[in-house]
């Protein structure tokens, strides 16, 4: 049985890798924070493994004998005083955990970037794992993940096997914390839908992610970036209120961003992950975060599931934890 190591374990993202990992046979020790919240890997058989990613000395000897590892774990806040931790856990982290594992012998690493180092295309067309970071103006929180990223990328030109993937907005059960897009979803689902701009963003199934990220460390070229994203996942925010009251079984109000309210959009696509463009045409925010997952699907086998039941599981699972 492969062992592999997981760094943010107990995640929406970490615990649903967590599990799709235990289900399809492999023997799992994830790195979880003393005292952080683990409803998610309740009852599941994994290793767990007390430690903070900035102090290899307290997960060193968790990879020993594992034959990958999965970074997943990341820090965002919009808390100015936070920040250089956020930055420290994200850069310095990255580095301390891809280090760590390679001195351990571990021979396959991924490293979980965002879809906000993507470059933006010009043209406002899907972005691709080919366009180079292009955004001016990044956010903290972009900037660290970027640092980060080019971090994994320095110890593949040195001859470690490290995959890069780029997840999209996540749909499904189990976003406990709940991250940006959650915040979204439940905002909809309490009638505070936030006005939204034109333009869109990719939305995926979790659990499609976590078996790409599977898929990528079975299968990717080192040093190779991948779009974790859905091919019909592409939607105008117009269309992805529709697709949730689709799942909640009836319509929901909406209405466009006129120019007054336009900041408030922005600052809500600032909590996912980049700051908006302005649109030229209208003067509002584009907010093209739009992804073509063409190479994960093609090279990996990335499975894309169907966009409609993942909103009705995370419907649900707030539901039936009384997010709702």
């Amino acid at each position: 049985m492969t062992t592999v190591f997981v760094t943010g374990a107990n995640g929406f993202l970490g615990a649903t890798l967590v599990r799709i990992l235990l289900e399809t046979g492999y023997r799992v020790r994830g790195l979880v924070r003393a005292g952080a919240n683990d409803l998610l890997l309740q009852n599941l058989p994994l290793e767990r493994v007390t430690g903070d990613l900035l102090q290899p000395e307290s997960y060193r000897h968790a990879l020993s004998g594992c034959e990958g590892l999965f970074h997943v774990a990341a820090a965002y806040t919009h808390d100015p005083q936070a920040i250089p931790s956020m930055e420290a856990i994200n850069h310095r982290g990255t580095r301390l955990v891809l280090t760590a594992a390679l001195e351990a012998g571990v021979p396959r690493l991924l490293h979980t970037s965002t879809i906000g180092t993507i470059g933006l295309p010009s043209d406002g067309s899907p972005a691709t794992e080919d366009i180079p970071f292009n955004v001016d103006h990044p956010t903290a929180y972009v900037r660290s993940k970027l640092a980060g990223e080019r971090e994994a990328e320095a110890l593949a030109r040195e001859g470690a096997h490290i995959v890069i993937v780029h997840p999209t907005a996540m749909l499904g059960p189990g976003d406990w914390r709940p991250s940006n897009s959650g915040r979204f979803v439940l905002d909809v689902l309490h009638g505070r839908t936030p006005p939204y701009p034109p333009g869109g963003i990719n939305w995926c199934p979790v659990q499609d992610i976590a078996r790409g990220m599977i898929l990528a460390l079975e299968r990717g070229q080192s040093g190779r970036h991948y779009i974790l994203g859905h091919r019909r996942g592409n939607l105008l925010y117009s269309d992805f209120l529709g697709l949730l009251g689709e799942a909640l079984g009836h319509p929901l109000v909406h209405s466009r961003t006129p120019g007054s309210i336009a900041t408030r959009a922005r600052a809500w696509l600032r909590r996912l992950r980049r700051p908006s463009r302005p649109d030229r045409a209208s003067g509002s925010a584009p907010a093209r975060l739009t992804a073509d997952p063409s190479r994960a699907i093609r090279e990996l086998g990335m499975p894309q599931s169907d966009l409609l039941a993942a909103a009705r599981a995370e419907i649900a699972w707030y539901r039936q934890h009384g997010y709702l």
